[in-house]
């Protein structure tokens, strides 16, 4: 299974944390160049910018849009590829895991790899299971693209998700797409390095988001219109989410993915 790092050509620093990481697993990734605020317009970050529930920050579609790509490079293949963000902090027995996952059975588009520091929704039951590990159903999730695996029918989904809904944030764009047969792993085999303390895990990788590190280069007061809209579209989709929320809460269980930091600090 190919193995995406998306990294900014400007993280050199990351992208050798990173190489020094994967040679202790035994694996390969392949690069993935990040999508910088240098690769579109200001015209076309305006009109992409102003239909979620705020207004996206230059940083952020930029990341949007590298995580659009990677959907599109995984159609390309047309096989499953893990996608990993470059803070991405594996368990040590991550290459046998993903051995494992290239034999489950069950229809799979997408499985999330992290645990965030949040509650989600998931099955009551684990759906499968692996060796050391088991994957529930997902239903609910509200933040972290640190990293997950892709399956082609699901980066088609996704895809398709866009012309149905306004992009926004990556991880809220990936979690509000409900035609996704998606997964969560427990435990959990990767934390965003900003949440390994959190869960007692030692690591090298830089902490911080890099969205946070970047400025925009874009300056405008919002128009009262425009505060309205937004306002508008956040009533809106907590409304939505508010109707799932409960038609899922039902059938699954909210609580933290459990972390086990002895399969990090190895």
């Amino acid at each position: 299974m190919k193995i995406l790092l998306i990294n900014l050509d400007s993280s050199k620093d990351r992208l050798e944390e990173q190489k020094k990481q994967f040679k202790r697993l035994g694996l390969k990734f392949n690069r993935f160049s990040a999508t910088t605020i240098q690769d579109f317009t200001e015209s076309e970050y305006l009109d992409l910018a102003f239909n979620g529930q705020r207004l996206m920050k230059q940083s952020e579609l930029a990341c949007f849009l590298s995580h659009q790509r990677a959907w599109k490079y995984v159609i390309e293949q047309n096989e499953p590829c893990v996608i990993l963000e470059d803070d991405a902090v594996l368990v040590s027995d991550f290459s046998i895991l993903l051995q494992q996952i290239e034999s489950i059975k069950i229809p799979v588009d997408f499985i999330n790899l992290e645990a965030h520091g949040r509650r989600k929704i998931i099955s009551k039951q684990p759906s499968y299971s692996l060796k050391d590990y088991r994957l529930f159903e997902l239903y609910l999730d509200r933040s972290g693209t640190g990293g997950y695996i892709l399956y082609p029918q699901g980066a088609q989904k996704l895809l398709s998700f866009m012309n149905q809904r306004a992009i926004g944030l990556a991880d809220e764009f990936i979690y509000s797409c409900h035609l996704l047969n998606a997964y969560q792993i427990e435990p959990a085999v990767l934390l965003q390095s900003d949440k390994c303390p959190v869960y007692n895990v030692q690591t090298d990788i830089n902490m911080g988001s890099v969205i946070g590190q970047v400025k925009n280069v874009v300056n405008f007061e919002l128009t009262l219109s425009q505060k309205i809209n937004f306002k508008y579209n956040r009533i809106m989709t907590q409304l939505r989410l508010g109707i799932y929320y409960l038609k899922v809460l039902f059938k699954g269980v909210k609580r933290e993915i459990f972390v086990d930091s002895s399969r990090f600090n190895q």
